[in-house]
């Protein structure tokens, strides 16, 4: 069963529409007016608000069927614009995009013209399928962003290069996960992002020598199957009563509400209530968390474990020696990145440390700015939630891929 039916019961939260005098918050979520978005699909929430939307499957070289989407302009039904491609992070899904209602960045991106793709990595609501392996077996579920980086990015920038017929001219747009997808993606097969034009790491994650994040607390835990097997699930990432309450443990330290810490997205990655856009919560609890391997997330507390470096998967000195060759794993090696990369971080974000972030961008060859966003409650879920993202994220970005944007409409 679905981690999130664990975590919350939703359709307790689904609502009549209230008095404008209501007042919604995590306290009363029974107060929040129902939004119809916490029950659609991507494409679906594009649509009822009035933009095209497609849904397209990929299949990587190594079997496993993505599911893309795509709004290719804005609501006039206008198409052919640069081609845009934004990745989900962490747990996530391309629904991060869309559900902030007119300020989302997919819908912001489709007015000012773009043709908007997002991607959904293995593993998660749209993309759990495969040529051969079922869904239930262990194989299938034998990933980290490793496998996300070197078969998933490449499938899907590949597709979106040639169906768009733009070659060279993709904008890439991560969070998260999404970023550490393409430093490994581009570290290791530079000749894929010979396609992308320039590439946006929003709360980007490589080094993670600094994270704050509770995560931090799986990392002695990483080479014991027996306990992982137990608490996190063996396959599909799914924790446990017994482990949420362990992770969430900060929770109390900070004061933050039980309600919100039930929930594994923001157990890890924190929770600001005074920037949190408190009306879209039923929505996200409702996508989020959308799913992913257990290797997955301990991939990231492998990193924190081994001094926070940004390195492949350690399957320990025997296993190590089979995969590389070498009783250590290799690092990812970022000076073979010659992708033009612009970061924009937080003061306050759990998962990528600002510290971390600075050290990341001294080791980028091609690093063509780093803005901190001028808040410093600012964490990593706002960047996608916050009341203030559209305003403090993404029309900064806009300014920056305007630069590197052709036959686009002045944003």
């Amino acid at each position: 069963m679905h981690f999130l039916l664990v975590v919350l019961l939703l359709p307790a939260i689904k609502c009549e529409i209230i008095p404008s005098n209501s007042t919604c918050s995590i306290e009363s979520l029974e107060k929040c007016p129902y939004n119809p978005d916490a029950d659609l699909t991507t494409p679906q929430i594009a649509r009822r608000h009035g933009y095209p939307a497609e849904t397209h499957f990929v299949t990587t070289d190594d079997g496993y069927i993505l599911g893309i989407h795509r709004i290719p302009g804005p609501k006039t039904g206008v198409k052919g614009g640069q081609p845009v491609f934004l990745q989900h992070g962490l747990l996530s899904s391309s629904a991060d995009w869309v559900t902030e209602g007119n300020n989302s960045l997919a819908f912001l991106l489709a007015d000012a013209g773009y043709d908007v793709w997002m991607g959904n990595a293995r593993g998660n609501t749209y993309s759990k399928a495969h040529v051969n392996l079922s869904v239930n077996s262990a194989q299938f579920w034998n990933f980290s962003w490793h496998e996300m980086g070197i078969h998933d990015l490449p499938a899907a920038l590949y597709y979106v290069s040639n169906t768009t017929n733009k070659p060279g001219e993709i904008i890439y747009i991560g969070h998260s996960m999404g970023t550490t997808m393409f430093f490994v993606c581009s570290s290791i097969k530079p000749q894929v992002v010979k396609n992308v034009k320039v590439m946006v790491a929003l709360a980007p994650v490589a080094y993670m020598t600094h994270v704050k994040s509770p995560i931090r607390y799986l990392s002695p835990f990483v080479n014991d199957i027996e306990w992982l097997a137990k608490y996190l699930g063996v396959n599909q990432f799914l924790p446990n009563n017994k482990i949420m309450k362990f992770l969430s443990y900060d929770c109390d330290l900070l004061k933050i509400d039980e309600t919100i810490c039930k929930d594994v997205i923001f157990s890890l990655f924190g929770f600001d209530k005074d920037e949190f856009n408190m009306a879209l919560l039923p929505t996200v609890l409702n996508h989020d968390p959308a799913g992913t391997s257990t290797k997955t997330v301990l991939h990231f507390a492998q990193e924190i474990k081994n001094e926070g470096k940004f390195q492949q998967y350690d399957y320990g000195p025997e296993g190590n020696m089979v995969k590389y060759g070498r009783l250590t794993p290799p690092e990812y090696k970022l000076l073979n990145i010659k992708a033009k990369i612009y970061i924009i971080y937080a003061q306050n974000d759990w998962l990528a440390s600002y510290i971390d972030v600075i050290r990341l961008s001294h080791n980028l060859t091609n690093n063509i700015g780093v803005y901190k966003v001028p808040l410093d409650a600012f964490n990593h879920v706002d960047f996608l939630f916050g009341k203030h993202a559209a305003q403090l994220v993404y029309a900064p970005l806009m300014k920056v891929i305007q630069n590197y944007t052709d036959e686009v409409d002045d944003l």
